[in-house]
């Protein structure tokens, strides 16, 4: 440890302590999805779900207390200092967030202070996504469908190959077919769910060889921050994560169309459309089949209105137009970084609190056949 450097790793230290424990994920999945699924549909797609989720175990007035009584203005050097003051107002909107799950207007303005709104930009290029894919849609993609447990020793085999010590089991209560929990090391399937052979490459690449290898590579680091997340760094993760599955092979028009959909859908949410009426939307003009609508529309309209998920199509689009060298993928995954904060690596260099990554994804040393068709689109949307 540089004796330098004290107050920097003591504030590093007690945002640690404060905040390791805050997942936003764990608090934001409903707990009675399936329940007002049948309802909605015994509706006639017109009664809007009412969401319950699972109750919130942190204090969070006391964490947004203490988290405010650092003083980050004597960290000991001023562009890291300042850095650390964005730290805390990125944290201070997560916790919004989880004080206002399913307290719709609140939570909106909380997950938009926290993930933003869609641009103009996002919206058109969505939207040219969406008409280019809609007659290129693989309905025959899951003909070769597997169980929730052949999915969790697929994933147990593809966690071996990297040597992670982490548990891989399934829940009901999440809102995708997969995620990562980094707090418990833990990569979770949703229960009852069925995956194809080219989804299960695509989830893997980007669960476990993107964000398990962040989680990883951030615990080898010296400053806590790794682990916990730099600002912004959803939507450099989240595109770092679909251009793993892109890298992979595994990035089709179904993959490229529902992630254009959801940056619809936030804007949606934005503009106050009801959830019968995005539902209704996704059925009638986008033609997908009505459970795979509502899992979609759940996403969004989670917690109030859950802007985030809008954030995985343009990370995603920045990363493949500007290219991506070793060093900036390096970068990206030395832990929970941000392509925004790429110009305090040399510091960090200098002072010896970057250490080299321990772990490197697959899908950026070794890069398969792409999906030629989905690529031409890519490059349209410049």
């Amino acid at each position: 440890m540089s004796a330098s450097f004290t107050k920097l790793h003591q504030i590093d230290l007690r945002l640690y302590q404060l905040l390791n424990k805050v997942e936003l994920l764990l608090y934001i999945n409903p707990i009675n999805a399936e329940k007002e699924r049948q309802k909605f549909y015994k509706s006639k797609y017109h009664t809007n779900p009412v969401f319950r989720y699972p109750k919130c175990t942190l204090n969070v007035r006391a964490i947004r207390k203490e988290l405010f009584k650092l003083k980050m203005q004597n960290i000991e050097n001023e562009a890291i200092a300042e850095m650390y003051e964005q730290v805390r107002w990125y944290f201070s909107g997560i916790l919004d967030c989880i004080e206002h799950v399913g307290k719709t207007e609140l939570f909106l303005r909380s997950s938009l202070k926290t993930f933003g709104a869609p641009s103009e930009l996002d919206i058109k290029r969505a939207r040219i996504i969406i008409k280019a894919s809609m007659n290129k849609l693989d309905s025959k993609r899951d003909n070769s469908l597997h169980s929730t447990e052949e999915a969790l020793h697929y994933m147990k085999a593809f966690v071996n190959k990297y040597g992670f010590e982490v548990s891989v089991k399934s829940a009901m209560h999440i809102s995708s077919k997969a995620m990562v929990s980094n707090s418990k090391k833990s990569v979770i399937l949703k229960r009852g769910e069925r995956f194809s052979a080219l989804e299960l490459e695509a989830l893997a690449n980007h669960e476990i060889g993107v964000h398990l290898v962040t989680t990883f590579n951030a615990d080898n680091q010296k400053l806590k921050l790794f682990s916990l997340g730099f600002p912004f760094n959803v939507q450099t993760q989240e595109g770092l994560a679909v251009l793993a599955e892109y890298n992979a092979g595994t990035l089709d028009f179904n993959r490229i169309f529902e992630l254009a959909v959801r940056v619809v859908l936030a804007d949606n949410v934005i503009k106050g459309h009801s959830f019968a009426k995005s539902f209704d939307q996704l059925v009638e003009d986008f033609k997908l089949p009505r459970d795979h609508a509502f899992k979609l529309v759940t996403r969004l309209y989670r917690g109030g209105g859950f802007t985030k998920d809008r954030l995985y199509l343009p990370g995603f689009l920045d990363l493949f137009h500007q290219g991506v060298d070793s060093k900036f993928i390096d970068w990206l995954l030395a832990g929970k970084t941000a392509s925004e904060y790429y110009y305090v690596k040399p510091i960090l260099e200098e002072h010896e609190l970057l250490l080299p990554n321990k772990y490197q994804s697959g899908s950026f040393t070794t890069v398969k056949a792409l999906n030629k068709e989905v690529t031409q689109l890519l490059h349209r949307l410049k």
